[in-house]
């Protein structure tokens, strides 16, 4: 199987949910796959959808009977879940999730023209886990990096993947080989991104609604590969911004948003080191 597979292939296929207007949460996902395993899921997979009639597999519509799921039974839509998760067990290498309370990010992050928006939080979040996982494998092989396409969010994943490719120093910390865009429908992998998009969503809207549950199916989900999953709250995204002033030995008081008297302090998220600068009278 691919669990410690260390090929020199590796490719990252990340989707979200969540991202449409009024919703609460936003969440982007995604696993990481040695190609040849990719490869295997492709096959494995449209074996599984040809066997319950599916053109595709999307988490959202199975949860909630909608096309294509309405044409089938709800158990055998269980089943052909059940399936696909099994197969994201066997192939992945790992899974990565950050699911943020947008109203949360907009109160703690006021300078959105440094830090980004959510979204760009996320992928940043997101990708910082690629470099752990590169840096806990020794791993000195390429990576490509795939996103849905066609989606809202694909004119500033690009711009986050163009600052990788156009900073050398970029290139070598995430290994990046290339990055690209590819339909949801006529991907797996990205099948396999929405899933957990999807679940870990859900998961949190759920903590919202102080709803301690986790459905059986995300359980399932996680079990195999690991997963490294955040949730960013105000409380989280508060303590991240704590953690990085203790380092610079700033003092922590009102740091959850990110201001100590006349002083700003910005935390990145994206690896680089964090910065503190008197503000200009008036300007914050």
């Amino acid at each position: 199987m691919a669990h410690g597979n260390t090929a020199n292939s590796v490719e990252c296929y990340f989707d979200e949910s969540g991202s449409h207007d009024g919703s609460p949460v936003l969440c982007v996902a995604g696993y990481i796959f040695s190609r040849e395993s990719r490869e295997a899921l492709e096959v494995k997979w449209k074996q599984v959808l040809s066997q319950y009639g599916l053109p595709h597999f999307h988490m959202a519509a199975c949860a909630q009977r909608t096309t294509p799921f309405n044409t089938i039974s709800r158990d055998a839509g269980a089943d052909a879940e059940k399936k696909v998760i099994k197969l994201i067990n066997d192939h992945a290498l790992l899974g990565l999730a950050i699911a943020i309370n947008e109203p949360d990010y907009d109160y703690l992050m006021t300078r959105q023209d440094i830090t980004g928006d959510a979204y760009s939080f996320c992928c940043w979040q997101i990708l910082a886990g690629v470099q752990a996982w590169i840096a806990r494998n020794n791993f000195e092989g390429r990576i490509s990096y795939f996103f849905e396409a066609g989606h809202k969010s694909q004119r500033r994943a690009n711009a986050i993947m163009k600052r990788i490719f156009e900073d050398e120093s970029l290139r070598i910390r995430y290994r990046y080989e290339t990055h690209g865009f590819v339909e949801k429908n006529d991907s797996s992998a990205v099948q396999a991104a929405d899933i957990l998009a999807w679940q870990q969503a859900t998961q949190m809207k759920r903590w919202l609604k102080n709803e301690h549950r986790v459905r059986a199916d995300f359980q399932a989900l996680v079990k195999n590969p690991p997963h490294e999953l955040f949730i960013a709250n105000r409380k989280t995204l508060g303590g991240v911004i704590a953690y990085q002033r203790y380092l610079e030995r700033l003092p922590i008081t009102d740091a959850a948003t990110g201001r100590f008297g006349n002083f700003w302090f910005w935390s990145p998220f994206d690896g680089e080191p964090g910065i503190s600068f008197r503000a200009a009278r008036g300007r914050f």
